[in-house]
């Protein structure tokens, strides 16, 4: 078996996916998608015999495209094009957690900043969380409080020369519970196939409502309780994943799911819960393929 690694930068993440593969003695190369042309084709043409590719890129477009590109040759890619496109939208995301009856925050769409104000004042209601549909590690991601923050921010993106920045996705925001330091902001769950592998609470830094690690965030180990397994593996399901990570919020005591990650950085949640969550990857892509 030979297993492409599609990637633009190693990372931690594959660094570890690397290491357990050679203790599996199991065969692997890299895939620089900067570095690399796709000749369009039906043709498995690629200069070497790949039986599967695992998408670890961390640009979004390139990822997503070349697993199009593979996956129209014949190639088997993990995750597939359907999961990717899905995850990589929080908005298509969205309408596959309504669509499988899975809790999700309220959500709106507009496409002019005056009918984002509107949905704020007649649907979200004060305060309001702005995202950018697509992105990742918390950027761009604004708590609007008022009608000021508001139109100030939309007003920004309304400039924006990136079209994407004009589809406002506006949601409820979630209080954070600050009366205990053992309430997490939020939770996130690895999840392999049908098996979540490990869980971990994010918690934000003093000064900023996000809980993303890249911007500064903390993690401790949490137990996986029948709830949390059953959402987690259900939303994955939903946007037809392997690998995912599964995004969650304790609102008024119920979870309900934020976001699923398609491609998951798992540094976080392995330094946080001591589990080899890349020897679960390799373990499940030799034992499956």
């Amino acid at each position: 078996m030979l297993i492409g690694i599609v990637m633009n930068r190693v990372t931690w993440e594959i660094k570890q996916i690397i290491n357990e593969f050679e203790k599996r003695q199991i065969n692997y190369k890299l895939v620089n998608n900067q570095k690399i042309y796709y000749t369009l084709s039906k043709d498995k043409d690629l200069e070497d015999n790949f039986d599967i590719f695992l998408e670890r890129s961390l640009s979004y477009w390139r990822g997503f495209y070349s697993c199009a590109i593979l996956e129209s040759k014949g190639y088997k890619v993990i995750n597939n094009f359907e999961c990717l496109n899905l995850t990589g939208n929080k908005l298509l995301t969205s309408i596959k957690l309504i669509e499988n009856n899975i809790p999700t925050p309220k959500t709106c769409i507009a496409f002019k900043d005056k009918s984002a104000i509107e949905a704020i004042k007649e649907d979200i209601k004060y305060p309001a969380i702005l995202k950018p549909i697509i992105g990742s590690w918390g950027r761009l991601i604004a708590r609007l409080d008022d009608y000021n923050s508001a139109i100030a921010n939309l007003e920004c993106r309304e400039t924006m020369g990136n079209v994407l920045q004009k589809i406002y996705y506006l949601q409820k925001y979630i209080p954070i519970v600050k009366s205990s330091h053992e309430t997490p902001t939020d939770i996130r769950v690895f999840v392999i196939e049908n098996k979540c592998v490990a869980a971990m609470g994010r918690y934000h830094p003093e000064k900023d409502f996000r809980s993303n690690i890249a911007i500064g965030g903390s993690a401790k180990p949490i137990e996986i309780t029948p709830e949390l397994e059953q959402l987690s593996l259900k939303a994955s399901k939903a946007v037809n994943g392997e690998i995912v990570g599964v995004d969650l919020m304790n609102d008024k005591g119920k979870l309900t799911v934020i976001e699923i990650n398609g491609t998951p950085q798992f540094k976080g949640v392995a330094t946080a819960t001591k589990i080899n969550i890349a020897g679960e990857i390799v373990d499940y892509i030799k034992n499956k393929y």
